[in-house]
């Protein structure tokens, strides 16, 4: 047969000849696995700006090739398993351009940002040029009408929650406007374009805990935002010019697992707490049964749409275009059964969103019934505010500062991992400077949510302007897909923010969709992004009791089940402590600081607990 002539092939140009070869009982010749990967290695495709090197058995199992063809990598070419979590000799990304390394320390104050500002330059006219090429001119379009919807659900579900937890002083228009406009901002002057600036879960626990601590202290929320707002754009300005976007490069997957974790558990447990806020307010029971429905209605066929694009049915283009579009299907299908079926079920006291028909702010004066003015009033509006207040603020803002630093760092690092195949590097820099000396001061004069690139939206983003190719695996059994190249650059997160400014004329359309449309959104974004997470991944892996059953993940094959077991236990502690902490006012100040030390906790506590092996297996 062909597969025995290429067998024979092989073993006769092979230095060992037929010692590399077998024949099975039927008697079909075959190559061993050894030789197999070798023949397979150049399906492995080198990150680019780093050297070659062999694939370790982690690396095979993350590309989903299987762990019997990969090799045993240990030698001093592979620099992922030279180097160690936080040491000195972490890999920084190597540059072919002149210029220091990404994330690279300088002594000089602000020399960094003139490296990244010098750096992304020299790709500025291609971040531009680049969309209308002709190879990526439809993937650009069709990114932009994709990541359109997927943006404009996830801002109006937070301006939803953002309405409930402010008491009516932020909602959704300020959340659309504050996405749209930094979004246009970023679309220019960012470090890294495809990021997707948005709303997020750690600026919900931080405006959480700013309105329970104005609360406490008999404060006005906006004059307090507002001064807290300045006070964190002047630390990110000054932490940018001293560099400690240096110190991102000390983070490994224990701590990008935990905030990734818990930006899952913060959105899901907005979205229960909505429920049961139903359930204990004063709405009729045909209102709040309609609202279980509605949730379970929505979660339900957003799964189902995504799951759409790795079925059988239908064909390519249409399952893609269906799953690509699925949220919003979504909520246009259910607002309409909705509006069709409560005035024949007699429900008339359901919940729909808070849109404003005009562009105004969403809180009005309950003496005068006027929204408030567009700029914040700084000193007050019912009673002056005090002196004193103005520099309480900055423990607070020191507070959104590290969730800020953290949110806007660890999203750009996952964007920019290696395995992208980005062609032009980042400027972390010069992301953060923007935010500090731009978006954060914007958002406090006017009194809106400040945006941070939204993990989740920004993979998604990354991922649809991604061309890639199916290849075969080396046993023949399955395909992966392989990077061929990226559309890198500016014009679609460009044209995705302008569409989100221009739905702020619809207020009078979407005063039509039903809140229990939203919270199910907001459920199904949290537990979306579940997936990819490891943390998550090894605690299923625990709660399957029959271990035959385990997938064939690296970790489970190559570290001692004990060891995982408390890894994980130790991480979904952390997890449930910093969102337990979020969620209650008195202490959620301390939340933010909890959440910074996970770095100093994984350098030097995490090593004295587990052993060198374990380390180099799960958090690597």
């Amino acid at each position: 047969t062909p597969m025995n002539q290429l067998s024979t092939d092989v073993g006769a140009s092979s230095p060992s000849g037929t010692d590399e070869l077998e024949t099975d009982p039927f008697g079909v010749t075959f190559m061993l696995p050894e030789r197999r990967a070798k023949e397979f290695d150049h399906l492995a495709v080198p990150a680019q700006r780093f050297p070659q090197t062999g694939m370790s058995r982690r690396e095979w199992s993350v590309k989903g090739l299987p762990l019997d063809f990969a090799k045993e990598q240990r030698g001093e070419g592979d620099i992922e398993a030279k180097a160690l979590p936080g040491s000195d000799d972490a890999p920084l990304e190597n540059t072919d351009d002149g210029l220091p390394p990404v994330l690279k320390f300088h002594r000089l104050p602000g020399k960094g940002l003139w490296v990244d500002i010098k750096r992304r330059s020299r790709y500025y006219r291609t971040d531009w040029t680049d969309a209308f090429l002709p190879a990526n001119l439809s993937i650009v379009v069709s990114t932009i009408l994709f990541m359109l919807f997927a943006c404009l659900a996830p801002a109006l579900a937070f301006g939803s929650i953002y309405e409930t937890v402010t008491k009516g002083q932020i909602g959704i228009m300020e959340t659309l406007l504050a996405t749209g406009v930094c979004g246009v901002i970023n679309a220019f002057v960012s470090g890294q374009p495809l990021t997707i600036q948005g709303p997020t879960g750690p600026e919900l626990a931080y405006l959480s805990m700013l309105i329970g601590l104005c609360g406490s202290l008999n404060l006005e929320f906006m004059p307090a935002k507002f001064w807290a707002g300045l006070w964190q754009s002047l630390y990110t300005v000054v932490y940018t010019l001293l560099h400690a976007c240096s110190l991102i490069s000390k983070v490994t997957r224990f701590t990008e697992e935990i905030f990734s974790a818990m930006i899952t558990m913060i959105e899901i447990v907005a979205a229960g707490t909505n429920i049961v806020n139903v359930f204990l307010g004063k709405a009729s029971i045909g209102a709040k049964l309609w609202t279980l429905i509605i949730v379970s209605l929505t979660y339900v066929m957003a799964v189902k749409f995504r799951e759409l694009r790795t079925s059988d049915w239908l064909n390519a283009n249409l399952r893609k275009n269906l799953s690509n579009y699925g949220v919003s299907i979504t909520i246009i299908s259910l607002t309409i059964l909705s509006s069709l079926l409560t005035p024949v079920l007699g429900i008339f006291d359901l919940r729909y969103l808070n849109v404003p028909t005009i562009i105004e702010p969403t809180w009005k004066d309950p003496m005068t019934g006027l929204a408030r003015p567009w700029i914040v009033q700084a000193g007050g509006y019912a009673k002056p505010f005090p002196t004193w207040a103005i520099f309480l603020m900055i423990a607070p803002a020191i507070g959104g500062c590290l969730l800020g630093y953290l949110d806007q760092n660890l999203t750009e690092v996952l964007v920019n991992r290696k395995d992208r195949m980005f062609k032009k590097l980042p400027a972390y820099h010069l992301s953060n400077m923007v935010v500090g000396l731009v978006l954060y001061p914007f958002c406090a004069i006017l009194g809106l949510p400040a945006p941070h690139p939204a993990t989740v939206r920004s993979l998604a983003h990354v991922m649809a302007v991604t061309s890639t190719v199916t290849v075969p695996l080396p046993d023949g059994k399955g395909t992966t897909v392989r990077v061929t190249g990226v559309a890198e650059q500016r014009v679609s997160h460009l044209a995705i923010h302008i569409l989100i400014l221009i739905c702020l004329t619809a207020g009078s359309v979407l005063r039509y969709v039903p809140q229990p449309i939203i919270i199910g959104i907001f459920l199904y974004l949290g537990i979306a992004s579940i997936r990819g997470n490891q943390m998550f991944d090894r605690l299923f892996v625990l709660l399957t009791f029959e271990r035959e059953r385990w997938p064939s993940y690296y970790y489970v094959q190559d570290v001692d089940r004990r060891e995982m077991t408390r890894f994980t236990i130790y991480q979904t502690v952390i997890v449930c402590v910093l969102v337990a902490i979020s969620r209650v006012s008195q202490i959620a100040i301390a939340f933010p600081f909890l959440m910074a030390t996970m770095i100093p906790l994984r350098i030097y506590v995490i090593p004295r607990l587990f052993s060198a092996e374990t380390i180099e297996v799960l958090d690597r």
